[in-house]
């Protein structure tokens, strides 16, 4: 969430991570996905260009296809999809989450259960090198071994002026049914005054999570005014925070 040109995102990758960034400026996204083939990561950095709380839930709800669908829709263009100069369509590359991956499956190429259009599109070829699609076709992507309604690593949220608004974003996205391993540690950054302390951080935290948080960690980041300072609030996400089974299951 909140990735900016990548400041998290690429360097994650490099690390071996699949990552899934958003960002509400198409500016950011498109400097995202241009930092990413920079560093030859392009096939690891999916970037979206949606609202924050649209982000977290097109990635975590379960996606329910027809027997006659090949693949998942992508979002319109002003919800996570680019459109060319030609009108072609590029699917976006994303950050929410940090997902491992093994080497194995590091030529996952899209979003799960995406097409991309090609009309001239950049694109890595198996050399680490660059290509150039001459032709308009439509093709499918193997989608990744891990699914980000199954299991995400990590959530980085990159805004301290208002991140912490935006952590009700995660209540009931989770359904414990598909949910493979633990559940995400949340990196939330935010700025503390001098008047303030981290007990009011962490209340304001878990009023908008709706739950309490197990062990939460502060790392001080840096002092960005003589009475203003920015810190990284993180802590695994509260069970409470996903849905039960049995409410998934009634809501269907």
């Amino acid at each position: 969430m909140f990735a900016g040109i990548g400041p998290f995102a690429v360097p994650a990758a490099l690390k071996g991570c699949t990552v899934y960034g958003n960002d509400l400026n198409p500016d950011s996204i498109r400097y995202l996905k241009i930092n990413a083939e920079i560093n030859k990561v392009g096939n690891r950095v999916f970037a979206y260009n949606m609202d924050a709380r649209e982000f977290i839930s097109h990635l975590m709800t379960v996606p329910t296809l027809k027997k006659n669908d090949s693949c998942r829709t992508p979002p319109n263009a002003s919800d996570g999809s680019s459109r060319t100069s030609n009108g072609g369509v590029n699917d976006e590359n994303s950050e929410v989450a940090k997902v491992k991956v093994n080497s194995s499956i590091s030529a996952a190429k899209k979003p799960v259960e995406y097409c991309q259009e090609d009309n001239g599109a950049v694109g890595s070829d198996s050399s680490g090198g660059t290509k150039r699609g001459t032709s308009k076709r439509l093709r499918t992507f193997d989608p990744p071994a891990v699914k980000p309604w199954e299991h995400v690593d990590h959530v980085i949220m990159n805004l301290p002026a208002s991140a912490l608004q935006f952590l009700d974003a995660f209540k009931g996205r989770i359904q414990k049914k598909y949910w493979k391993g633990l559940l995400p540690w949340i990196h939330c950054y935010c700025f503390i005054r001098a008047s303030e302390t981290e007990e009011y951080i962490i209340s304001e935290a878990e009023s908008r999570l709706g739950a309490k948080m197990l062990d939460p960690v502060f790392h001080r980041v840096r002092d960005v005014a003589p009475n203003k300072a920015m810190f990284c609030l993180s802590f695994r996400l509260p069970e409470e925070a996903c849905v039960s089974e049995e409410v998934a299951q009634a809501a269907v």
